[in-house]
């Protein structure tokens, strides 16, 4: 982020110009809800009572209602809401005084989990999971399991991301490296061990500005999906011992294939090479899960490739028949790159998608990264495009970024100064803690249902005001809804076709629940 990625974003943007004019059983008691009545909810302080509110269940997708979306083993949907979480990554040191990555503290886990936050999205990278060709790297994968081990103990869901930024760590120029005019020697970023980082000896000069555009960048892309020496059938079996590692473990949510793979063939072989990718990914996921008695299979998140929805970016509609596939799009209209596409014409677009599919949306990427009220502006109206189509969450960009991460440095030897901007502040080139950022948590960590019976049919929630309101319809079952509030003012909710509300105080808020006793519910808070 930072600005790193308006390369690839930019070209994102010019040629989604030239798209924008073509996108264009219940009793019949139960039935009828109840007259609107306002509670006041019992309090309850008891940490257990959270814990037990924030318990993790196996996750799957459901069709019921006719709207794609996430559920629990209790068959209530869910919203996975948090944050990229980038600490146990493998980045590029572009200077060698700064570092890319702090380790995670319990400070960490207990900042999130006081906001409200459902799901961390963490990134690994295969150049930590397979640095050499063939092995397993278990002391990495460790780190994994403490992650996993440390959100959950929070009540934060896992998704493992494998993530890349231009391919990888060693496609980086050469100390002294002469670029022609227009263009700049590049730093390496994070991805592909160096064994799989087969370039044919392209240049690694980049277009100014541009993090994808070197054409040893292109070059490794390019022999990743023709799966030259069998690179991608490694990657491919790589992500199938992590979920391996995990077939048992309820508190990851599921599997992010590939962050952010690159448009560098023409569209027909592009379609042809990201399918066999996906097909065989999923496959092999599958296939070691059920190697593992009393497993169940966990979500797996599939994001298109850059410069969606053009031409050569989607798998075919056809590349798997497995009923838990999500569809995971990343957002940043309007905080990168020229503003071509606003926010919610790149939501709706991504929801069409999904919709096209069967799939579930959530947005793995997301966010702005400046203190700017029109920037703070149009992270409102992200967050009200993803209430409104009730997409089934969302990971912001990220949770904190060291003056050190290639994000931040983007030049050989670079020299960032002044503060960086996420979720947390980072202090450059100090590499001091600057603290959260309150106003970017209040839209992030904004009131939402964790856990809705049934399905949800309406969602809106106003981070500025508070005012929250929801909808829903109950499935067969008499559950509970769970919904974080945040805040130090106790709640006091406004319900239909509910009872039993009570509210349990947690760090930073609080946990509204109530159980749904007619077809339809209502849950409303008012502005405050």
């Amino acid at each position: 982020m930072q600005g790193t990625r308006a390369g690839s974003i930019t070209r994102l943007a010019v040629c989604a110009a030239v798209l924008i004019g073509a996108l264009a059983a219940c009793s019949s008691s139960d039935d009828t809800a109840a007259a609107p009545t306002t509670t006041k909810p019992t309090d309850s302080s008891d940490r257990a009572a959270v814990t037990q509110l924030t318990d993790l269940s196996w996750l799957r997708v459901s069709q019921d209602g006719g709207r794609p979306h996430i559920v629990d083993s209790e068959g209530r949907e869910v919203l996975l809401r948090g944050a990229n979480f980038n600490q146990i990554g493998d980045y590029y040191q572009a200077n060698a005084d700064l570092t890319p990555t702090k380790a995670p503290t319990a400070a960490d886990w207990d900042g999130m989990a006081a906001n409200g936050f459902s799901v961390v999205r963490l990134l690994v990278h295969w150049s930590a999971l397979e640095p050499t060709k063939g092995a397993f790297d278990k002391e990495y994968v460790a780190k994994i399991h403490k992650a996993v081990a440390d959100a959950g103990a929070r009540g934060i869901y896992t998704v493992i991301d494998f993530h890349q930024d231009a391919w990888g760590k060693y496609i980086a120029s050469p100390k002294g490296a002469v670029c022609k005019d227009g263009t700049e020697p590049a730093i390496g970023w994070d991805g592909a061990p160096k064994w799989a980082t087969i370039t044919g000896g392209a240049n690694t000069c980049r277009p100014k500005g541009s993090r994808e555009g070197a054409p040893a960048v292109q070059a490794a892309f390019t022999n990743f999906y023709r799966n030259t020496d069998g690179i991608r059938d490694h990657f491919t079996a790589t992500v199938a011992k992590v979920a391996k590692e995990f077939a048992t473990d309820p508190r990851v949510a599921g599997y992010d294939l590939l962050n952010e793979p690159n448009l560098v063939l023409s569209a027909a072989e592009s379609e042809q090479r990201y399918t066999e990718l996906v097909a065989d990914a999923v496959a092999k996921v599958r296939a070691a899960e059920k190697t593992v008695p009393r497993s169940l299979p966990h979500l797996i998140f599939i994001e298109p490739i850059v410069l969606f929805p053009l031409p050569g970016s989607m798998p075919t509609k056809t590349v798997s028949d497995d009923p838990n596939l999500v569809f995971a799009p990343h957002n940043y209209a309007e905080s990168i790159g020229p503003k071509i596409l606003t926010v919610e014409q790149t939501m709706s677009i991504s929801a069409d998608a999904a919709k096209e599919r069967g799939w579930p949306l959530w947005i793995g990427e997301y966010g702005v990264f400046s203190r700017d009220a029109e920037q703070l502006a149009v992270l409102r109206r992200f967050a009200a495009a993803e209430d409104t189509t009730l997409a089934s969450g969302s990971t912001e960009w990220q949770w904190r970024q060291r003056c050190g991460d290639p994000h931040t440095v983007s030049t050989p030897d670079g020299k960032p100064t002044g503060e960086v901007v996420q979720l947390n502040f980072e202090n450059c080139p100090e590499e001091t803690d600057g603290g959260p950022n309150k106003a970017l948590l209040k839209i992030v960590g904004r009131a939402y249902p964790r856990a809705a019976p049934g399905h949800l049919t309406k969602l809106t929630s106003d981070p500025t005001t508070g005012k929250l309101v929801i909808e829903g319809t109950r499935g067969s079952q008499q559950n509970e809804l769970v919904v974080w509030v945040p805040g130090t003012v106790k709640p006091s909710p406004t319900v239909t076709g509910l009872a039993q509300v009570t509210t349990a105080r947690a760090e930073g808020g609080f946990y509204v629940t109530a159980v749904a006793t007619a077809r339809s519910y209502t849950l409303r808070l008012p502005a405050r």
